[in-house]
């Protein structure tokens, strides 16, 4: 696996001159090879629940709040591509190779399956399950990656001791019990095994202050934490997986934070790069990541969402906010069975130098601390 980028929440992002229209930039055009594009999904063997306009699991139908159609699985794809593009390539963080392969890896909430698929070609001697509500994943997949229909908030099924590594990714607002899933995950892995989530957070962050409070951005932040609170899950997850996983036993915690631009803004271009992608996921993003919840828990009607929903767009395809949120990055260890120390309070990468807080709206306060802007400006 090649070098992960360094953690960089911290990081002050310089702002490109470039004046250029998003819309047109957009002319010039992102462009990926989906490869839901030469895979698309299997027909599902359950009939699926559809709402105002989009398709929904129907396996504990409401549970989750996400459309799994393919206007999800498109978005779904770039978000992994941005993923992947700010941890440098890198599928994972934990040293889950580090002395030997990992013989047996489970992925939570898997959705369309592309980490399992990145996986297998990476790890082509490990077998690898991938868990989801919906059967959406393609039909003709590597020989050591299975998928299976699960709701990983009922109690599993998978003996203690059974994985090396197990993987959950983008699960806010998906889990019912924190406490409960932790535990669940330390029983199935081995003595030594690792456990890593990846969370964004579900706010919008700004280093000079271009955001507005009263911005129609800042707004749905607020009220999709509101309404996903009043679902009976939280959005509140990034920042908070090392007191978790301190409190439910896991050692050797390690938790890194970077921050993902939305909009090719800022002047570096590898993040620039970043932020164009990731623009691109979240206008395919903001609808269906609004729409059941704005409506079963928001208060607000079809019509009244679609409005919020070009606002936002708007918002987001304005060059003059600089607007990003954060990705955090938490991985944790299965003490072996000889340990008998108390569980580590292990290590967070906290911010280097000096520097001050970050205007923020949305969630502001993270067991790593605020992100601080340099106090020099940076030069090409």
């Amino acid at each position: 696996m090649s070098s992960p980028a360094p953690s960089i929440y911290h990081d002050h992002l310089p702002v490109d001159s470039d004046e250029t229209d998003y819309d047109t930039y957009f002319d010039g055009g992102i462009t990926l090879n989906l490869w839901l594009t030469h895979h698309p999904p299997r027909p599902a063997p359950i009939d699926y629940r559809y709402e105002n306009g989009r398709r929904y699991h129907a396996y504990h139908a409401g549970s989750y709040w996400a459309p799994n159609d393919e206007a999800a699985a498109t978005q779904e794809e770039i978000f992994h591509h941005v993923y992947l593009m700010r941890l440098n390539g890198s599928l994972f963080l934990a040293p889950v190779d580090k002395h030997e392969k990992p013989k047996k890896i489970l992925d939570l909430g898997t959705g369309s399956g592309n980490w399992c698929l990145d996986m297998a070609h990476a790890f082509p001697e490990t077998e690898i399950i991938g868990n989801d509500l919906s059967p959406i994943q393609p039909t003709y997949v590597p020989p050591n990656v299975s998928f299976e229909v699960d709701d990983f908030n009922d109690e599993w099924l998978f003996p203690a001791n059974n994985f090396d590594f197990v993987h959950g990714r983008a699960m806010y607002g998906s889990v019912k019990d924190w406490d409960v899933l932790l535990k669940r995950v330390l029983r199935v892995l081995k003595p030594g095994g690792w456990w890593e989530n990846v969370e964004t957070t579900v706010e919008i962050l700004c280093d000079d202050g271009s955001v507005p409070d009263d911005c129609a951005l800042m707004q749905w932040v607020k009220i999709m934490q509101d309404a996903c609170e009043s679902s009976g899950a939280t959005f509140r997850v990034a920042g908070h997986m090392r007191e978790w996983c301190e409190k439910a036993g896991f050692t050797e915690i390690t938790e890194q934070a970077f921050k993902v631009p939305i909009g090719p803004w800022p002047r570096d271009k590898q993040d620039k790069l970043v932020g164009s992608f990731n623009l691109a996921n979240m206008l395919q993003a903001v609808e269906g990541f609004s729409m059941h919840l704005l409506t079963r828990y928001g208060n607000k009607n079809p019509n009244e969402v679609y409005e919020l929903i070009e606002k936002v767009r708007a918002d987001m395809k304005n060059k003059k906010l600089h607007s990003y949120f954060r990705l955090f990055v938490c991985y944790a260890r299965k003490p072996e069975k000889e340990e008998a120390r108390p569980p580590s309070r292990g290590s967070t990468i906290h911010p280097q130098g000096p520097g001050t807080a970050a205007q923020s709206g949305g969630e502001t306060e993270t067991e790593c601390g605020s992100i601080a802007e340099e106090s020099e400006d940076h030069d090409d």
